[in-house]
């Protein structure tokens, strides 16, 4: 499979943003399909985590079972932002820019500590802790956030993508020509009205 790295930025500016725009559509759905599949290292709960704090909700993007235990996962996939800075994961500092986010801050508290913050899906969830999900990672960089932010795991889009070709995933294929499909329609009736 190709470096998705260069996929985006193989070409005009545009096209990279307009590519970044179209996967983030649906990049989260990627990473269900992928949990989903009886191979993968986690298992998804249909509701997503909510956490609390002073009653007020957060409510972020996974929650990942592993083992009986339960994860809350947040997906950061940057990829053009700041021209591809934040493409790959190489350093605890490419998560600055997210700590304002009150959200992202309960996510960080529940990596240190995972009784810290109420966390929701449909009722109270005991969790273990957390995963972080970015668009590619090295493996220093992935160690280097753990250890720096407490998580229990980060996974990639891009390792997930890999995995999914690599299983020959039904669903993932069906969700790749689906897009393709409604993309095509579109651009054809663009076309028929020139």
């Amino acid at each position: 499979m190709p470096d998705l790295a260069e996929v985006f930025q193989d070409g005009p500016f545009q096209k990279g943003s307009y590519l970044s725009r179209i996967i983030g559509i649906f990049n989260e759905e990627i990473i269900r399909i992928w949990a989903q599949d009886q191979r993968s290292s986690y298992d998804i709960l249909e509701k997503r985590p909510t956490l609390y704090e002073e009653g007020k909700p957060y409510t972020l993007d996974f929650l990942l079972v592993q083992n009986g235990h339960a994860f809350v996962s947040e997906m950061k996939c940057e990829i053009q932002y700041q021209k591809y800075r934040f493409w790959k994961l190489t350093d605890p500092d490419q998560l600055d820019h997210h700590k304002n986010k009150k959200a992202f801050e309960l996510f960080l508290r529940l990596s240190q500590d995972p009784s810290s913050v109420l966390v929701k899906a449909g009722g109270e969830i005991e969790v273990r802790g957390t995963v972080l999900v970015w668009g590619s990672a090295s493996i220093d960089g992935i160690e280097a956030v753990k250890e720096h932010y407490g998580f229990s795991d980060v996974l990639t889009l891009e390792g997930c993508i890999n995995d999914l070709v690599s299983w020959n995933n039904e669903n993932y294929l069906r969700l790749l020509t689906e897009r393709e499909e409604w993309s095509a329609s579109l651009f054809s009736a663009l076309r028929a009205k020139c």
